[in-house]
This record gives structure tokens, sequence and C-alpha cells, in this order.
């Protein structure tokens, strides 16, 4: 399947522009307000640090009516860079990797020496930002990098730091802080190869993009580095208004299914490369335009009894799937969790871990529906997330990351085990 493009109109815009140094990708989706903003953020960020270079923002939206549009062209009008930004429509799969993918083809069109996609969520962007992603791609030093945030507490950061984080620092033996992050940068060479890649029409073209694509580069002949660039918090990604708790949590179960789907996947395609893992190596990580933060509490917005309490309907509800997944010995444990109080609940990290390579297991060599295996890991997430949230409740930033690298440890650990499980593995 060809990857998604940017529609006619948009691609008119950049012949006329035919050439940049500095590409600003941004997708959205029914965000004007938030787009608008990052969007002038951006291109305040590009002036500031990179006042000698042609800078063009692109933006890539999914909405039918021009809103976002019109109102990223109005913010960024009185800028400096106002007749250099694109904004229009793509053709393909709605999804934040389909945004990507037709940014990444204009960004090659214009000959772009940095490609940078942004979040149109994130409210937490600074100027400082644009210079932390950009840099070692300008430098010629690396072929992408990642930001490694100060903090990022929303749920899809609990994805992040209980799932991804562990799990593919374990798998890859590289510890990238925040795989699933959804702001990053690329060289043009990595564009092009991401570009050719058969996966638009997969999970990655939704919301799995990110951590697809750090573990190609990562497994692949690419040089990859991170960022230290601040916080992150962004704004709720559904754009519904009614029955919004509702709409929110339905957004929320897709992401994950979809970063989830994504990441098992990949278990499957680099399995040599995790049967050859000896130990975890530091990712190179840029530092310069880190941005001063105060070692205060970290607090969480999730509800911690709803999310014990969505482990105990998930309980009633996939028991079944769970008997085709876990050993018997956890789907005790579990049923026991369960039936716990709010007040004591517990979910011990490493059986998390043990439980997650369980089901990459069963969703790549087993006869249960893969949808299905992803989707009841969803309530066991929520489990294991009331957890954490009572693990570092009163904890400030530096013991909130050591409660995360704990966990991470218990992932490698664990690692032979998934060795095992995965040779010897027949489906019932």
């Amino acid at each position: 399947m060809y990857y998604p493009i940017l529609r006619p109109a948009a691609q008119r815009q950049l012949k006329k522009i035919k050439q940049a140094d500095l590409v600003i990708g941004l997708p959205s989706y029914k965000n004007p307000q938030i787009a608008a903003h990052v969007a002038r953020v951006a291109l305040q960020g590009a002036h500031q640090f990179y006042p000698h270079l042609r800078t063009v923002l692109i933006n890539a939206d999914a909405g039918h009516q021009p809103a976002t549009r019109q109102a990223i062209l109005s913010q960024v009008a009185d800028s400096r860079n106002g007749n250099l930004v694109v904004s229009g429509r793509y053709e393909g799969l709605l999804g934040q990797g389909s945004a990507s993918a037709a940014l990444l083809d204009a960004a090659l069109a214009l000959d772009a020496q940095a490609i940078i996609i942004l979040d149109s969520h994130n409210q937490a962007i600074t100027p400082g930002c644009i210079a932390g992603l950009a840099h070692l791609i300008l430098e010629n030093k690396v072929d992408l990098v990642i930001p490694r945030y100060r903090r990022w507490t929303s749920p899809d950061g609990a994805i992040n730091d209980l799932l991804a984080y562990p799990l593919l620092r374990a798998l890859w033996g590289q510890a990238v802080r925040h795989p699933t992050a959804p702001d990053f940068a690329l060289s043009s060479s990595l564009a092009t190869a991401v570009l050719d890649e058969d996966i638009w029409a997969t999970a990655v073209a939704q919301q799995g993009l990110p951590s697809w694509l750090v573990s190609y580069g990562i497994t692949g002949p690419w040089r990859v580095a991170q960022s230290a660039i601040g916080e992150r918090w962004a704004s709720p990604f559904s754009p519904q208004t009614n029955g919004r708790s509702h709409n929110l949590a339905q957004s929320f179960a897709a992401r994950f299914c979809d970063l989830v789907s994504v990441i098992f996947d990949l278990i499957n395609r680099y399995k040599s490369t995790w049967q050859s893992v000896q130990r975890i190596r530091s990712v190179p990580t840029l530092t310069h335009f880190a941005e001063d933060s105060h070692d205060s509490l970290i607090t969480d917005p999730d509800d911690v009894v709803h999310l014990h309490d969505q482990l105990a309907l998930g309980w009633m509800e996939y028991r079944s799937v769970w008997q085709t997944i876990l050993s018997p010995d956890d789907l005790a444990l579990i049923e026991a969790l369960a039936s716990l109080s709010a007040d004591q609940f517990h979910f011990p990290a490493d059986l998390w871990a043990r439980m997650i390579y369980d089901f990459a297991v069963v969703f790549n060599k087993g006869e249960v529906d893969p949808v299905q295996v992803v989707g009841s890991l969803l309530p066991l997430f929520q489990g294991r997330k009331a957890a954490f949230l009572h693990e570092v409740a009163g904890l400030a930033f530096v013991g909130r990351e050591g409660t995360i690298g704990a966990q991470a440890v218990d992932f490698e650990e664990m690692l032979p085990y998934f060795k095992k499980r995965w040779n010897s593995y027949t489906p019932n």
C-alpha cells in the first residue's frame, strides 16, 4: 500500500516554496486552539534557534471542517515565517501515523535536512523543544531523536512507563526512556526508508508509529539518540463533547490496542534481536536544551478506585481468554488481586512483567484472535496502573523514576522466562 500524502492544494503550495532546511510537521484533528498554540511556539523556537535556516511548518489535518487549518494559519500569520506555513488534509487512514507519513513525504519534497514531527495536543511545548529535537539531526550526528520528557503523567504516559519502556528496553537492549513519544525528529535518509516500509495499512498508521519507529531505528543501521526537552502534558484526544467521559475512555482503549498490537508485532519481526540480548546499553542523550524543573511531587489525574474496578470487571468479562494465556497459578493470583479492596490492592511488578510476556507469546503464536488478546490486556493494565499509583503516591520525580526503573529490571530478569516460553509454546 502506498503511504499517505497531502492533498493537491497543499502539494501546489509546496512546489511554490521549493526548498526548506528544517520542516516542522504537525498532525491535527479537531483541536484548533491547541494546535494553533503548538504551531506558534514551534515557529518561535525555529526563529529563536535557527534564524539562518529556511523553516517550513506543515500541518496535516484529518478533519473535514477547516476550523483547525484556519486556526493554525491565522495564529502564525503575524510570524516572520508566516509565508512558509502549509496546511492541508491528507489521503489515507485516519491516524497520527498516516498524518506523519504525509508530512515526511512533504518534507522530502522540500529536500529538508531535518524533519520534526510534533504532537498537536502537547500544551507544554516550549521553543527549546525545537532545538532539542533538531540539533543532532542538523549536525548530522544521528538519524532519529526521541524526547526524554522530564515528566509525562497522562494515561498515554502510563502506557509508556508501565509497558512500552520496560518491555522494549529488555527486548532491544537499549534504554530509550519514552519510546511511545509522539514528538520526534528524523533525518531525510531515515524518512525515506520509513516511507518505503509496508506499514501504512496497519496499526502503525493509526497510533503506533512512535514505538515502531524507535524499534526500527534501534534494530537497524540507524543512529538513535534522546533529547531532554522538559515536561509533556496534553489535552484529551477525543474531539467529542457529548458523553465526553465515555468517548475519552473509548479513545484511550483504541490507542492502547494500537500501541500494544504494534509492539507485539515487532517482537516477532525482530526476534533475532531479543534472543541475543546480553545487557542493557544506554542511548546517547542530549541535555543542552533541557528545561529547568523543580523536583515537585508528581500527581496523576486518574482515579485509582476506577482503575481497580476495571480490573474486577475485566475478570468477569475476560476470564475465559486469560485462562488460555496465563498459567493457573498466575490466574489464581489475578483472581485474588481483583477481590481486594482498593485500599489493600497491590499488583507485583514481576507478575506484570511475566504476564506481558505471556500475552506477547499468545498474540504471536496462539490460536486466540490477536485483537481479543490485546483487548483483554487493558483491564490488567488498569489494575497494574492502580497499584503503581499507590506505589509512587507522595514521591517526587526521582522516586517515581526509581520505581519505573525497578520495574524495568523485572522485565529484564524475566527475559529468560520469555525466551523459554516462546521457544517451547504450542497452541492448545
